[in-house]
């Protein structure tokens, strides 16, 4: 996406572009991009493990199936209905289906995985998302940025604090940047918004010195990276020239983050991490840590205890699948 530049129609469009390239559904455990597309499962793989029943993986897609949405009778129709979608998953993807996570452009569509129209602009499930994540996060309703497998996403307020309990590093920004786990224009862009306040991305481009063409590509890779390590995020979007406008979430969610240091990283990748299995079923790991940004064994020490409170089962193998799943104890 080129921010801050072109009409919304045009930002919409290299945002949808983008959506069948970095899918990672096959290793969260799902069934093939094929039987994904059209909702058919031909032949349904098994689930063997030496002391429990055979399970076929049409139950483990039953299960996100309702709890994700992707069925006409469950799906979202109205700003209500969107809100408590994703209070109920705890977060989403806003616009990406295939990720192993909720999606509320799928659970507006109430079917799993729809192709893309070829006029996107008159789609309602596309449109909607679209309107959704301007009004819920002015609200303050949700959270809303690039933190989940890199893609647009909404977290619910009561697991924002979890969230950024992860991220926290001591010594803020600056610390991340002299131990080189910070670009230097994303350490610029969090001087200029923590020293201006929230800001339009030219004035940003040009207080960093990042407002030439050939620095476009740098510089959006600085806004996504500040996304994803939950330092900053777009609070606005203006039309009139198109622009967004950004600060950062230290001053936008003052509270959620005074909430975050109160949690013990454990506590807080406890609640994340239920809550992912609880919606979504099943899933394998390392995946999983991927996608949601956790520490793998973080990932595995939250499974393992789960396991001992016989809320899922791990290591389980599934025919045609290479990775072991770790499954819902309740789905076996």
């Amino acid at each position: 996406m080129l921010y801050g530049s072109g009409q919304p129609t045009i930002q919409l469009k290299a945002l949808l572009w983008s959506w069948g390239r970095h899918k990672i559904g096959a290793a969260m455990g799902g069934i093939t991009e094929k039987a994904a597309a059209t909702g058919v499962i031909r032949r349904a793989p098994i689930l063997r493990t030496s002391d429990s029943p055979l399970v076929a993986a049409g139950v483990l897609e039953g299960h996100r199936d309702h709890h994700f949405r992707r069925i006409p009778a469950r799906r979202v129709t109205s700003e209500a209905m969107a809100l408590s979608f994703i209070n109920e998953t705890g977060f989403c993807a806003a616009f990406t289906a295939g990720l192993g996570l909720p999606c509320l452009r799928e659970a507006i569509e109430g079917r799993r995985e729809p192709e893309l129209p070829h006029h996107i602009q008159h789609d309602r499930a596309i449109m909607m998302t679209w309107n959704l994540k301007d009004v819920l996060p002015a609200r303050r309703a949700v959270y809303y940025g690039k933190a989940l497998g890199g893609r647009p996403s909404f977290i619910a307020l009561e697991l924002l604090p979890c969230f950024l309990r992860l991220r926290l590093t001591s010594g803020g920004y600056q610390k991340l940047y002299q131990y080189g786990m910070l670009s230097y224009c994303a350490k610029l862009v969090m001087d200029a918004l923590t020293r201006r306040g929230p800001s339009e991305t030219k004035a940003l481009k040009l207080t960093t010195g990042f407002a030439q063409p050939k620095m476009r590509l740098e510089f959006d890779r600085a806004m996504k990276e500040l996304q994803q390590k939950f330092l900053a995020l777009k609070v606005e979007e203006r039309y009139a020239p198109f622009t967004y406008v950004w600060d950062t979430v230290d001053h936008r969610w003052a509270e959620a983050m005074h909430a975050a240091r109160s949690l013990k990283p454990r506590a807080a990748a406890y609640r994340i991490v239920r809550r992912y299995y609880e919606t979504a079923g099943y899933g394998n790991e390392r995946a999983v840590a991927r996608v949601l940004g956790i520490a793998p064994d973080l990932v595995e020490v939250t499974a393992r205890k789960l396991e001992t409170e016989r809320i899922v089962r791990r290591a389980l193998r599934v025919a045609e699948y290479r990775e072991p799943l770790t499954i819902l104890a309740k789905l076996l």
